[in-house]
């Protein structure tokens, strides 16, 4: 097979591939990326293949110092690592993985109620034991450790590919200082595990027999670890930490390096803030301004709004009342205290925070601020377009959006033509208003949307699904929106939007995210949708049938309490079908809102069952509301 892109082969190829590729490995030993697509040519060119391999997932694949790869199983099989115990592992069953047994945790796959790796909280939490060292543990069944002291050592040995407990003495003492001293240069750090395989290619005498811990051994050899990584002693574990995220940062949000470095030390200063804060009640204030005040000029990178935009979302995604202060405090002090040009993004920052805590019109004097500073700033702009927006201001919105580069492929202004004010050029500004007021044009509707267009739900919908597009919701949103599309083609996936199904529905209700929009929003939010988005509040989906379908409306019959109501705006479906929705009243009426046609008379019980319980789950909402992907051999 050599055509990758086949869409109906793609899935079995990569099988294929896989399987044959950790097959040579094990067979041919250590190789390289090249070597190792050379021996798997039948599947295709040794180019193509180079680039399937890189990006292979497989837990018995491991990457060694010298670039090569190796099936970890020819290594450690049979193989045997020690560990000296603590109380809380004692008290709890569960090891700390770092360093000693981090070459094995690929073994932990814990069937059979055997023993199992996991990560460090998650586990914490199951056993109700206090935080461990390291990132990942490895999880005994409960009562393994009930005859063990502290200080006792005990060995964890790979067999027939699962790891085995065993209590052990040491039996040899290996000098390990000469061969780390050829794997490593003189500054250089790798990973602890890799280490330890290239160790064991060299010499596979080693660690057939218990020796000491890896810590104690790499310690008598010079060398330190830290965050499963092992170096020299003394290297500098921090900087070196902070170069890699930081041209990480620089590489994901295409920054420049001083851009980037400026970004990771402002939510690193955050950071630090938020412990303190955390550890001790402490004037934010104060401390903002100590510290923008030492060092003015350090954030002056910030100025470009993709740097700005970075640090947002590298440091402040989540919602979070201390996090959000630190921000305030932090950006109020830069647009200050800092440089001119920096200022335009601080206003932003303290804007987004001030947002979050609730007081939205000093957000909004924020952004206005920021484009004092810099009259095209495109993310302050955007906040503003949005407010407009909320106010039912659509031409101010298109305006705004007009002003940024690339603003009309923006979801809010595909959503803001619906509502723009539509002229009548055939009267004069003095004429009789059209819509029989009896008031002149100029006064009545000219540049101003037709009323019943704000009266009939819409615009308030749309505005709230805009809003549940913000940082803090994202993952609730996009978690029930590919939950919803788990099972579309290709095909079905681009024709797709988030306004389609019932996820960002759902999302809104019961994910909770349209309550903190009239929270934070009802301000913005002419009166009458106030009272609308109250009403709102609170109302569940349920489950209808298309009765009748025509010019005036369509007729639904609600399946739970059995009552008929009509809904004005079209609504997906013919006459017999069923449909899981949302209905929301309006001063115009009723609008059907997250339509989804349900597949079958046995989905739609699905749907109502989840619908009756009284801590509604949202994924399982959506799960069952998809449209019956999940039960095509359904019959009506």
């Amino acid at each position: 097979m050599t055509d990758f892109d086949d869409e109906t082969a793609g899935s079995d190829a990569a099988g294929s591939i896989a399987s044959a590729a950790l097959a040579v490995l094990r067979e041919q030993g250590p190789l390289s990326l090249e070597e190792w697509a050379t021996h798997l040519e039948e599947y295709g060119a040794a180019t193509e293949l180079a680039d399937v391999l890189e990006y292979l997932s497989e837990p018995m694949l491991g990457y060694l110092p010298n670039g090569k790869y190796v099936a970890l199983d020819t290594v450690l099989e049979g193989l045997v690592f020690t560990h000296r115990l603590s109380e809380l592992e004692i008290a709890s069953d569960i090891l700390d993985a770092s360093p000693d047994l981090e070459p094995i945790l690929a073994f932990g796959d814990g069937e059979d109620g055997a023993i199992r790796v996991a990560l460090a909280e998650e586990a914490a939490v199951e056993r109700g034991a206090a935080p461990f060292r390291s990132r990942r543990v490895v999880v005994l069944p409960a009562g393994t450790l009930g005859e063990c002291a502290d200080g006792d050592l005990i060995g964890l040995a790979v067999e027939d590919g699962r790891l085995a407990f065993r209590l052990v003495e040491i039996e040899d003492e290996p000098d390990l200082a000469p061969a780390l001293g050829e794997l490593f240069e003189e500054d250089g750090v790798e990973a602890l595990d890799s280490v330890c395989w290239q160790l064991l290619l060299e010499d596979p005498s080693l660690f057939t027999v218990p020796v000491a811990p890896l810590g104690e051994i790499f310690e008598a050899a010079g060398y330190e670890h830290e965050r499963e990584l092992l170096a020299r002693r003394g290297f500098d574990f921090d900087a070196y930490d902070l170069q890699i995220r930081t041209a990480l940062v620089a590489s994901t949000y295409d920054l420049t390096h001083d851009e980037a470095v400026a970004a990771v030390a402002f939510v690193d200063l955050a950071d630090r803030g938020y412990t303190d804060a955390v550890i001790a009640d402490f004037d934010i204030v104060d401390w903002a301004r100590r510290h923008v005040s030492a060092a003015p000029d350090f954030f002056v990178s910030l100025a470009d709004p993709g740097a700005a935009v970075t640090v947002f979302d590298l440091g402040f995604r989540n919602q979070d009342p201390v996090t959000d202060a630190i921000l305030e405090a932090l950006a109020s002090e830069l647009a200050e205290r800092g440089p001119r040009s920096v200022r335009a993004a601080a206003h932003w920052l303290a804007g987004k925070a001030v947002d979050r805590l609730g007081r939205v019109l000093e957000a909004e004097a924020h952004y206005e601020k920021a484009l004092l500073a810099e009259s095209g700033w495109g993310p302050a702009l955007f906040e503003l377009a949005q407010f407009a927006s909320d106010r039912g201001d659509a031409t101010r919105a298109l305006s705004l959006l007009g002003r940024i580069d690339g603003g009309s492929e923006e979801n809010l202004y595909a959503v803001l033509q619906d509502f723009v004010p539509v002229d009548h050029p055939e009267l004069g500004r003095n004429d009789k208003c059209w819509c029989g007021s009896g008031r002149k044009y100029k006064v009545c509707h000219l540049g101003k949307a037709d009323e019943s267009v704000k009266a009939d739900g819409r615009w308030l919908y749309k505005k709230a699904c805009l809003f549940a597009f913000a940082s803090e919701f994202v993952d609730v949103v996009t978690g029930l929106d590919d939950l919803e599309n788990a099972n579309l083609s290709e095909d079905e996936l681009i024709a797709a939007t988030i306004f389609d199904g019932s996820a960002l529905d759902v999302a809104l209700f019961e994910g909770g995210i349209f309550a903190d929009f009239l929270a934070r929003r009802s301000e913005l939010l002419p009166e009458a949708e106030v009272v609308t988005a109250a009403q709102w509040l609170g109302v569940r989906r349920s489950v209808y049938e298309v009765i009748e379908t025509s010019d005036t409306g369509v007729v639904l019959l609600d399946r739970v309490s059995e009552e008929t109501v009509t809904v004005v705006h079209p609504v997906e479906g013919k006459p017999g079908d069923l449909i899981s929705a949302r209905l929301l009243t309006a001063p115009t009426g009723a609008l059907a809102v997250g339509v989804v046609v349900m597949s079958s008379e046995s989905q739609a019980a699905r749907v109502l069952e989840v619908l009756a319980s009284e801590e509604l789950d949202a994924e399982e909402l959506v799960r069952e509301s998809r449209g019956g992907a999940d039960h095509s051999t359904d019959d009506r």
